[in-house]
């Protein structure tokens, strides 16, 4: 069934997926095009750059020690900034979130595959 070449692949592959699932996914950052932030009037880039405070406070807060109640504030909060935030994204994208994790992972399948 297994010949002795498969069975170093498939223990190399199934360490590695348990070092995958055991890792931590990527930090959340807020990133601002710069470029299309320079087209907007003053008013409206200092309330992009007031937007990403907040969203950078929102994602940086530590949820493990908070309580059920202060969890869904949270995430309404954090529901109202993007819905702001689609307010200066309208003409393109001014504003967007990076997941470090998901790069990593379509790196790995590209490897992989």
């Amino acid at each position: 069934m297994f010949t002795t070449r498969s069975i170093p692949f498939l223990f190399s592959f199934f360490l590695s997926a348990s070092m995958l699932s055991a890792a931590p996914v990527g930090d959340r950052h807020v990133i601002v095009n710069e470029a299309r932030l320079q087209a907007l009037s003053a008013e409206d880039q200092r309330s992009v750059l007031e937007l990403r405070d907040k969203l950078d406070a929102v994602l940086s807060t530590d949820r493990s020690s908070l309580d059920r109640s202060e969890r869904k504030a949270l995430r309404d909060e954090y529901r109202s900034l993007k819905k702001e935030m689609a307010h200066y994204n309208t003409g393109g994208t001014v504003i967007y979130l990076s997941t470090a994790g998901i790069i990593i992972i379509l790196l790995l399948l590209i490897i992989l595959l």
